[in-house]
């Protein structure tokens, strides 16, 4: 039974990210919006500058980063430059580590650009009129399209209409 689980640092609704943030084996991909120093309040009620990265995505609370995770993010982007992190996607997930002398959950960014969704093929795409030409020329499949874009049920319908009228 995959039942869901509520951690209790989830109920204090903290403003920023955290491993408590995921269930279980759970993993996030979110895209950057920015990176950069704030000001942010520390568990001991002391303000500290802290690097902060903030997400496109308004669901997803920003992220204090550390070191690790800087690391890794500069891996992804392919560049150390915090400006140059803008609309890069990351996966965020969770890890056991050694911290103040005791093992603790925190989150981590996986040092490698996460597996996302296919592109979707539209009429507009650059490659629509050359993917056509090669389901006409018997080169490739629809089938074969469907493995590398998402085709809606309209732009099928465009290319088949397509193939048709070349058969005709």
């Amino acid at each position: 039974m995959d039942e869901k689980l509520t951690h209790w640092k989830k109920l204090h609704n903290p403003d920023y990210l955290g491993a408590y943030a995921l269930n279980p084996g759970e993993e996030l991909i979110a895209t950057i919006q920015s990176a950069g120093v704030e000001s942010v309040m520390g568990a001991s009620g002391k303000k500290e500058d802290c690097m902060v990265v903030r997400f496109v995505e308004r669901d997803i609370k920003p992220l204090i980063c550390n070191v690790t995770n800087s690391k890794a993010i500069s891996k992804v982007a392919c560049s150390p430059y915090v400006e140059k992190w803008s609309g890069v996607k990351i996966q965020l997930f969770v890890a056991t580590v050694s911290a103040f002398g005791e093992e603790v959950e925190a989150i981590r960014v996986r040092p490698r650009a996460p597996k996302t969704a296919l592109p979707e093929m539209t009429v507009l795409h650059p490659k629509f009129e050359e993917t056509v030409a090669k389901i006409v020329s018997k080169k490739t499949t629809l089938e074969t399209v469907r493995k590398f874009f998402v085709l809606s049920d309209e732009t099928a319908e465009v290319i088949m209409a397509r193939i048709e009228s070349a058969n005709a």
